[in-house]
């Protein structure tokens, strides 16, 4: 499984971002990792990378969150915030965060449509040139 969320990172990412061994590992063990599935194929469609916020314990960060490239534009990035939100609500969140490269026109417009509101640009975010929208959503807007 560890071999398979690399190559779906590499996926989305590319170069830009792919997490490794090094954080999925924390992440699933510490965190939590969603899979979405589609009927007959046994690689996800979907992921969810989440982790809580230490100093803000009701505050949940999406570290990663994207759809297999060959599935992009048919609703699944959708279909799995509609499941991730009741969730978090159980899981007594209260708000949820994220960052996106702005560039990313398609993630920023799918975030926008579920809720994300873009609280700051933050210049650097990653290294040089690497800026990134802070998105947020509170949960009691459901």
């Amino acid at each position: 499984m560890l071999d398979l969320m690399k190559q779906l990172e590499v996926e989305a990412f590319g170069s830009d971002g792919a997490v490794d061994e090094w954080g999925l590992v924390p992440i699933a063990r510490n965190g939590r990792l969603l899979l979405m599935y589609e009927k007959g194929d046994e690689r996800p469609v979907a992921v969810c990378e989440l982790l809580r916020d230490y100093r803000k314990p009701d505050l949940a960060y999406i570290y990663g969150y994207y759809v297999r490239p060959d599935k992009q534009g048919k609703g699944y990035g959708k279909v799995l915030f509609d499941h991730l939100f009741p969730m978090l609500i159980q899981d007594q969140f209260t708000e949820v965060c994220l960052t996106v490269k702005p560039s990313n026109i398609g993630a920023v417009k799918l975030y926008e449509r579920v809720g994300f509101e873009v609280a700051e640009t933050r210049q650097d975010e990653y290294g040089e040139g690497s800026d990134r929208y802070y998105m947020v959503k509170k949960l009691d807007t459901l």
